[in-house]
This record gives C-alpha cells, sequence and structure tokens, in this order.
C-alpha cells in the first residue's frame, strides 16, 4: 500500500481497516442486542434444527484454532528453526480463533446467564462441560504461548506488553527451553481440543449421520487443513502488508504438507467413511462405486470438490505448485471447503427426525404461539439476517485481533511485525504504538 501516513500509528490503509472491522462488531453487538430482546425466534432454529449457524461456526474456527497451533507448535518441538517466523503468527492464530469459537456459543445459549452453569452445576458425563473446560483452558494457554514467544523482543523494545520481563542472553536460553515444553503440551491440547469436538457429534446415537467413530479423526484432519491454510494465506499477507518476512520457500513447502493433509482428509479418512456404508447396503459393484462416490447433497460437493480436488490439483501440478498464488488459491479453496464440510455436517444433519411417525414434533418458531401447533417429520433450516451479523461481527472481532497483535507483537524471529513501511530496522516503539504506519510494498 502506498497511501500511507508517516505521522500515525496506522496510516489511511491501516485506519480505514480498523474502522471497517469496528462498525462490523458494532452492528454484530447491536444484533445480538436484539435477539435477546427478541429471543431465539430471530434465529432459523427451531426444535427440529436445535443447532445452526452460530454452533457450526463454533465447530469451524475450534478446528482452524487447533490447526494453527498444532502447524505451528510442530517444528519448534522438533527443534527445527526453520519455520520459526511463522510460530508466533500461528499462536497468535490459534488464540483469535478461539475467541470467535468461544463467543459463538453465547448468543446460540439464548441466555448468556446459562453459561454460569458449567461452573456452578456441571455434569462430567456430558461431552458439553468438557469441551468447555478445554476451551476456556485452550485460550489461556494459547494467550500464554503467544507471550512467552514474543515477551524477550518486547522487553528489548521496552514494550509494557512485557510486564518486567528482561531481555537477557539467559532469559533468552531459558525461554528457548521453555517454550519447547510448552509445544509438546500444546500439540495434544490442540488435537485434544478438535477430538473432543468431534466426539460431541459421534457420541449422538440418535442420529446416524453422526453416530461414527471416524468423526473424530475427521475433525482433526480438518482442523489441520483450515489452520494451515489459513496460516500461508494469513502469512502471505502479512509479508504483502506488514513487516512480517515470509520465505519465498516456505510457501511452497507448506503448500506441500497441505497438499498431504488434504489426501488424508478427503481421500483415506472420507473413504473409510462411507465406504463401509456403501459395501454393506450393495452387494454389485457399480452400485457399491455410485454410493460410495455420490454425495447426498450439494453441501458435499462444495466440500469435496472446492475444498479437496480443485485445491490438490493445484498442489500436484508440476507447473503450478512451487507458485505462490497457486498455493494461496489452494489454500482459500481448502478453506472455503471445510466450511461447507460443516455446513453439510450440521445442516444435513437434523434434516431426518429420528421420529418420523407423523406429526412427527412441534416445530415451535415463535415464543408467541405462532407456528408452535405445526408439526414436521422433516426438518429445514436458512439462517438469519440477525445470526449473520452477529457471527460476522465476532469474526471480525477475531480479525482485530489479529491485526492487532501483528501491529503489536514481534511476530517473528528478532523482527517486529509492525505496519510500516519496508524499511529493515525493527524500531522500538512499533511495539508500543509508535509512528510506523500501516501498509508497505514488498
Amino acid at each position: 500500500m502506498s497511501d500511507v501516513a508517516t505521522d500515525g500509528r496506522f496510516g489511511t490503509p491501516g485506519t480505514v481497516w480498523i474502522a471497517a472491522l469496528a462498525v462490523l462488531i458494532v452492528a454484530g453487538l447491536g444484533a445480538w442486542i436484539y435477539q435477546l430482546s427478541e429471543g431465539l425466534t430471530m434465529t432459523g432454529m427451531d426444535n427440529v434444527f436445535s443447532w445452526g449457524l452460530y454452533i457450526m461456526l463454533f465447530v469451524y474456527f475450534v478446528g482452524l484454532s487447533a490447526g494453527a497451533l498444532v502447524v505451528s507448535s510442530v517444528p519448534r518441538f522438533f527443534h527445527s528453526d526453520r519455520y520459526d517466523s511463522i510460530a508466533v503468527l500461528g499462536g497468535l492464530l490459534s488464540f483469535a480463533c478461539i475467541v470467535v469459537a468461544g463467543l459463538m456459543i453465547v448468543p446460540d445459549l439464548g441466555r448468556p446467564s446459562r453459561i454460569t452453569g458449567f461452573l456452578t452445576s456441571p455434569d462430567f458425563r456430558s461431552p458439553m462441560v468438557w469441551e468447555f473446560l478445554v476451551v476456556i483452558a485452550y485460550g489461556l494457554f494459547s494467550a500464554g504461548y503467544v507471550w512467552l514467544l514474543t515477551r524477550r523482543d518486547l522487553a528489548a523494545r521496552g514494550s509494557r506488553l512485557a510486564f518486567g520481563t528482561t531481555d537477557t542472553e539467559a532469559g533468552r536460553e531459558r525461554d528457548r527451553r521453555l517454550s519447547l515444553w510448552a509445544a509438546a503440551v500444546a500439540i495434544p491440547l490442540a488435537l485434544g481440543l478438535a477430538a473432543i469436538d468431534g466426539w460431541i457429534f459421534a457420541l449422538q446415537i440418535g442420529r446416524g449421520s453422526w453416530f461414527n467413530p471416524l468423526v473424530a479423526p475427521m475433525f482433526v484432519m480438518k482442523g489441520l487443513v483450515s489452520g494451515l491454510a489459513l496460516l500461508i494465506v494469513t502469512g502471505v499477507l502479512a509479508d504483502r502488508y506488514t513487516r512480517f518476512e515470509l520465505s519465498d520457500r516456505q510457501v511452497p513447502e507448506l503448500g506441500k504438507a497441505l497438499g498431504v493433509f488434504i489426501a488424508i482428509h478427503i481421500v483415506f479418512l472420507l473413504g473409510a467413511e462411507r465406504l463401509p456404508h456403501a459395501w454393506a447396503a450393495n452387494f454389485e459393484f457399480w452400485t457399491i462405486t455410485s454410493s460410495f462416490l455420490v454425495g447426498d447433497s450439494l453441501y458435499f460437493w462444495l466440500w469435496t470438490v472446492v475444498g479437496g480436488v480443485l485445491p490438490l490439483a493445484l498442489l500436484v501440478a508440476p507447473s503450478l505448485h512451487e507458485r505462490t498464488w497457486a498455493v494461496v488459491a489452494a489454500s482459500v479453496l481448502a478453506i472455503v471447503g471445510t466450511v461447507f464440510e460443516g455446513v453439510n455436517l450440521i445442516f444435513t444433519g437434523y434434516t431426518d427426525l429420528n421420529i418420523d411417525a407423523a406429526p412427527g414434533v412441534a416445530v415451535g418458531r415463535d415464543y408467541t404461539g405462532f407456528g408452535s401447533d405445526i408439526w414436521a417429520t422433516a426438518g429445514t433450516y436458512t439462517p438469519t439476517v440477525v445470526e449473520l451479523v452477529v457471527s460476522v461481527g465476532i469474526v471480525a472481532l477475531g480479525i482485530l485481533i489479529v491485526t492487532l497483535g501483528l501491529r503489536y507483537l514481534p511476530v517473528g524471529p528478532g523482527r517486529t511485525a509492525g505496519f510500516g513501511s519496508s524499511g529493515g530496522k525493527p524500531d522500538t516503539a512499533v511495539a508500543d504504538g509508535g509512528d510506523e504506519p500501516m501498509g508497505r510494498d514488498k
């Protein structure tokens, strides 16, 4: 960006970006307040679809958070300095995504006071209780992990965010050892977070499309695919518009890892999930093949083709897989595809009722009584404008966290990822909101 200010913290592009995010956040807050005043009838959920957009996005951002933390922690755990530049960025993305995921639960509960039940009277037989506790612990850990990785650089820059930490060589050596142990905790914690999320669905015995032992592994792989894809896209954008630096060689290398994750997720695990059902239901070769390959909804095709076939084609094509634009395009497609995986999971999971005999169940879409006597044996769900605005506002808050993190934290080994010009020297003011403007050309 060439239109930058020289006397402000972010410059004109950065100010516009922050203002746009602020508008979305305020709009989301207003929509949530309206939902509180009118009740959950303002959403598209009912007695048939008790989970909707909020829970779908909760599941999705849990996966994003877990995948980003695993990808950024594995190299540190195995003593590889090659990908140090993405360690803090991955931790920052993980923290922002888990904040978004946690906040998605609040509007879904209807009344925020209901969340105290997890603390005052928890039923440890419920996986939801464990999910709630793990999300809180995970959020606190990811924030502490980012601070551990950056506190010495913050201290060297005189930042108040160092919270009294001093920058010494002995301290840096001690933090390198601590970061190894932190990575050792981060990896199983992140994988456990995604797995518990999957088990919540897999334990629903009354819903055949969810009651499957492979749901948890699918959730883990979905997190790795979407988390790595988000890390690649964010890293490339940050390399373009901030002082964060991502090596040109790292992008295709990360793309290769993304291709492996997608292949395991879409080809192996999806095949392992669908083939036994197709085989058990049919005993003729082409019938088995069609049942195995053909999806049962448009969401299935958007997931597998957009999130699987197309990105794999970009990542394995000899003339494309080394090009940054192709890796970024594949990453964007993978992110979009995993969104529709969540849509396929939840939006179709409630379509078939557990009670298929007439009259079914009362829809109960209106608290005033209108519609409460309408019965259904099949469900339909479409998110309302209120749900969309609330969700966009929460996601905008997560983007704001990443933006401010890139602005105020030294995201990268020995570098400050401030929004500013292309000057190579880090300056001490950036970490505390100095005069470096947002936006630069690379």
